[in-house]
């Protein structure tokens, strides 16, 4: 019988290949030379940390061991004699149920079964299926594989499992995927990361390999941090560092456009009248509602926007984050998919084209993570988009500038680097991770002849791209984009039409009863659980009741309005929206009474103040009038001037009423012996304040 470590022979890699040839003949070239490499490490039981771009093939490390033991058991006269498991077993440590999904379908694939451990299972089993979990975990002849998260692995129910002679046994690799998280969500968001080293190192046995997985880990701190969080210390661990380039991607970074009257999101639309596929992530989950509603109104009428565009967070149903994650694939028009962080871990879908980061998420691992959720397929070219807010660009260039991120607490030095690059992204990503081989990696696109150029490159050499949908695929248009709107004119009220202000009122009351009927139906019916709130009462809707509020004066011709627009709820709200628009049109009209009234009250009150100044100033002028003394007559003499060629005007006054008294000759000679002002600060000073030039 061979020992483990025969593996690493040309025996063992011989009977490897032979296996994975007759177990998954879809691999028609086999494995790849770097698994070929890795997979006898960890069958003979080693420590390994694997670091790989997303699409290169990770989870086979996991899952060809299971085939091999599998392969062994049944068929051992076949095969060189090695020591294996007749019912193998794999623990694979998941962050999100997404990745559990994913990874249980890849095994499908292989005729393997596997198990998500998480809430929804658990209760399905004690409740639905009366059956202990926890005993056909240990039995060991139902599932192949284990996905479980971090807080269930700390729980006690498997540190009885752990513990069981017979699982034991038959445990033959404990995986964690995604192990960038350990040091990332491990400190605040999930403390349960920073202790599944504890448990690999505490609990799980001696004989069984520790395999951790990530395609984002960073030369430096970063790497180091997850192996000393694993206890990856010294010669107990093998690293393999594998380049984590896309090489069919388009990194494009574009600063987030605000133009007035404009939605933040209407940047988004460039990018999705092209067609394609495209998975757009958030930050947060209003985030994604925001954009989920902004998106719904500029899907033609012709399609069913509900299969067009999907939400993924979790707040939806499990369900239908489940039907979500099949349709990427199967349902050619669904196009667009809305999603939290949840989707950008491990997901393997390969319908999607593009990546759309909606704000730049908190980690550089966290947007690269997000990007290799796109372009599975190595025969497409897919896009990397992120929209970058202005004040996150200016945070970075600070960042940059001071060298330190001391003071800059949301933003690592990495990050800022990579948004504020100038010269190509591509390379900024290869010297971060510090991808193989570094002469070739840090060089620009061009230089490095790369299938694919950045968005800087592409505009630095001429580069263009075609994107178009994938072939087969339908044509999915989308509305005119959005223009900045109109201000609305001023509305005159009447008889029959509300006035500008009136009508804003009763669009606030309509869209209160819009909020009525979505709680009157949302709640009880998971179906329409992903319908946005104006669903349920659209605008145009309101816009038609508004414009012929005043004409509305029976049941029937609001009907009648709601019937043209196919209200779905007309015969079940129609009652009570004309209970309640006779209210308001009552209160309406006597608005405009109490409005006449008021008027003319003021105008009486004006004509009142205007005829009781007329009387009070006739009394004020007969009195002056009466108690005048009576004018003197002035008898004033002819003035004659005289004007010679060459002399001065002279002007000589006979009578003595007309010349000026003594007082005004003294100011005329105190103006005639004066000194010339200096400056306009000089007249400032004797004659007051200058005023100022009057504004054009």
């Amino acid at each position: 019988m061979f020992s483990d470590r025969e593996w690493n022979t040309r025996v063992g890699i011989d009977t490897l290949k032979c296996i994975v040839s007759r177990r998954i003949p879809q691999w028609t070239t086999g494995l790849r030379t770097w698994q070929l490499e890795t997979i006898p490490i960890i069958l003979t039981r080693q420590n390994l940390f694997a670091i790989a771009a997303t699409g290169e093939g990770k989870s086979a490390l996991y899952i060809v061991p299971i085939l091999v033991h599998l392969e062994l058991s049944k068929k051992s006269q076949s095969y060189p004699s090695f020591v294996v498991r007749d019912h193998p077993v794999v623990i694979v440590v998941t962050p999100t149920k997404a990745l559990s999904t994913s990874i249980i379908r890849e095994l499908e694939q292989f005729g393997l079964s596997g198990l998500s451990y998480c809430h929804t299972t658990i209760t399905e089993y004690r409740i639905k299926l009366k059956k202990n979990l926890e005993q056909l975990i240990t039995e060991c002849n139902t599932w192949n594989l284990i996905c479980i998260d971090p807080e269930h692995l700390a729980s006690p129910e498997w540190a009885r499992i752990i513990e069981n002679k017979t699982f034991q046994s038959n445990l033959i690799l404990f995986t964690v995927d995604e192990a960038h998280l350990i040091p990332a969500w491990g400190k605040n968001f999930r403390p349960c990361f920073s202790h599944i080293g504890s448990f690999a190192q505490g609990c799980v046995p001696d004989h069984v390999p520790i395999l951790a997985l990530t395609a984002t880990s960073a030369i430096g701190a970063s790497t180091t941090s997850i192996c000393q969080s694993l206890g990856f210390l010294g010669d107990s661990y093998n690293l393999i560092r594998r380049s984590n380039e896309r090489v069919n991607m388009q990194i494009i970074l574009q600063p987030l456009r605000k133009l007035p009257g404009v939605s933040k999101y209407a940047q988004l639309l460039d990018y999705l009248r092209d067609g394609r596929k495209t998975v757009i992530h958030v930050n947060t989950i209003p985030e994604a509602y925001g954009i989920y509603e902004f998106l719904w109104d500029y899907i033609p009428n012709e399609f069913n926007h509900l299969r067009r565009m999907r939400m993924f967070h979790s707040l939806c149903p499990d369900d239908y984050n489940q039907q979500t994650f099949d349709l990427i694939d199967s349902d050619p028009y669904l196009q667009v998919v809305i999603a939290t962080a949840g989707f950008t871990q491990g997901v393997n879908r390969k319908k999607l084209l593009d990546s759309i980061s909606f704000g730049f998420p908190d980690t550089l691992d966290d947007f690269w993570q997000a990007k290799g959720r796109v372009g599975r397929d190595p025969n497409t070219i897919c896009r990397g988009i992120v929209l970058v807010p202005a004040k996150v660009i200016q945070s970075a260039e600070a960042v940059v500038t001071t060298k330190s991120d001391r003071e800059f607490n949301t933003m690592s030095i990495d990050k800022a680097r990579f948004i504020t690059e100038k010269v190509c992204r591509a390379a900024n990503i290869n010297n971060i991770y510090g991808n193989p081989p570094p002469d070739v990696s840090s060089l620009d696109c061009h230089q490095a002849a790369r299938t694919v150029y950045c968005d800087l490159c592409a505009i630095r050499y001429g580069k263009t791209y075609n994107f178009t949908p994938s072939p087969f695929a339908p044509s999915l248009p989308w509305n005119s984009g959005p223009t900045t709107p109109k201000k609305r004119p001023q509305i005159r009220k009447s008889a029959t039409r509300l006035g500008t202000e009136e009508k804003e009122s009763m669009r606030t009351w309509l869209i209160d009863f819009r909020l009525i009927v979505w709680s009157d139906y949302e709640p009880f019916d998971h179906s329409l659980s992903n319908f946005p709130v104006p669903w349920f009462f659209p605008d145009p809707i309101i816009e038609d009741i508004l414009n012929n509020f005043l004409l509305i004066d029976t049941e029937q011709k609001l009907i009648e309005l709601l019937v043209k627009r196919s209200w779905r709820y007309t015969e079940e709200k129609s009652l009570q929206l004309w209970r309640l628009l006779s209210h308001f049109q009552d209160l309406i009209h006597e608005r405009r009474t109490e409005d006449i009234q008021e008027r003319s009250d003021k105008r009486k009150q004006r004509q009142t103040a205007k005829e009781a100044c007329v009387k009070s100033t006739y009394k004020l002028d007969s009195e002056y009038t009466s108690s005048r003394p009576p004018t003197p007559e002035l008898e004033l003499s002819t003035t004659v001037i005289e004007v010679t060629n060459n002399a001065p005007v002279q002007i000589s006054l006979d009578s003595d009423a007309s010349k000026p008294n003594a007082n005004m000759k003294s100011r005329t000679a105190q103006r005639r012996n004066r000194q010339p002002l200096q400056g306009m600060a000089d007249a400032s000073a004797e004659m007051g304040p200058i005023r100022k030039k009057r504004v054009q």
